[in-house]
């Protein structure tokens, strides 16, 4: 399983690759699961951290004590390593089982790029943007028919209009669009038995991570589904998403 020993390198391997003997061969992790450490940056995350990759497509992980999927929604569990005695260890039942829940969605920033915003254009737009205030206009913004998270749907079709003759309203509009299925993402993993059932901090990474006043606009969004009465979820930009990074990480945690 991830982050387990099992092993060591052969004498042959040693000497091919310069490596000296006796090195300690560790499970491994897919690479968003490798990118969700690399994110946490080497702490122990606390049960609510989730991460949101913000690339071509959206995706969305959270830490919860409970496994949880539905194919129909997209949902899908890995099992999260644990090391010792850590913070992810439920005192009061004993439970030290962690999962990394969540889904990908077709829904994500290449729409910017099919709908020709240039990285100027859509700097320049999303200083001009307020994020506490909603936009009219209620898109679904897939390039392709298809969608596969928080819901399964292979004939879900682009809902991108009407197009406003402003590229503000425009930007705003699938900006929110976005926010608005990264934060059903959540409402879904809650719903399928989250623990807990929001998350407490989302970092973010990808394209998208890089856009303040957007982090803003979905920090609020995901805010409005929290279960706990005034609770508000952070959104952050990720110190390090280098899937490599997390590999390592994921290594040198087994010998702490």
């Amino acid at each position: 399983s991830p982050g387990q020993p099992m092993g060591s390198i052969s004498q042959d391997i040693s000497r091919k690759f310069g490596l000296p003997e006796g090195v300690t061969v560790v499970g491994g992790t897919t690479d968003s699961n490798a990118a969700f450490f690399a994110a946490i940056g080497g702490t122990q995350p606390e049960f609510g951290t989730a991460v949101t990759s913000l690339g071509s497509t959206l995706a969305i992980k959270q830490l919860s004590r409970t496994f949880v999927e539905d194919a129909d929604r997209g949902v899908y569990s890995h099992r999260f390593p644990l090391f010792g005695d850590k913070s992810t260890t439920d005192s009061s039942t004993g439970d030290n089982e962690a999962w990394l829940i969540g889904g990908a969605s077709n829904v994500g920033c290449a729409v910017l790029r099919q709908k020709e915003f240039s990285n100027d254009e859509l700097k320049e737009l999303s200083r001009k943007i307020d994020p506490d205030q909603d936009s009219p206009l209620s898109y679904y913004p897939l390039t392709k028919k298809g969608e596969r998270f928080p819901t399964a749907d292979s004939g879900r079709e682009p809902l991108m209009e009407p197009v406003p003759p402003n590229r503000q309203e425009y930007l705003h509009g699938i900006l929110q669009g976005i926010s608005d299925v990264e934060r059903d993402g959540f409402l879904a993993l809650g719903q399928l038995g989250a623990s807990p059932e929001s998350p407490s901090i989302v970092w973010s990474c990808g394209g998208g991570a890089q856009n303040e006043m957007w982090m803003k606009m979905r920090e609020r969004g995901i805010s409005g589904i929290c279960s706990n009465d005034g609770a508000k979820v952070v959104v952050r930009r990720a110190p390090n998403t280098e899937a490599s990074f997390g590999a390592a990480i994921l290594a040198a945690a087994t010998f702490n």
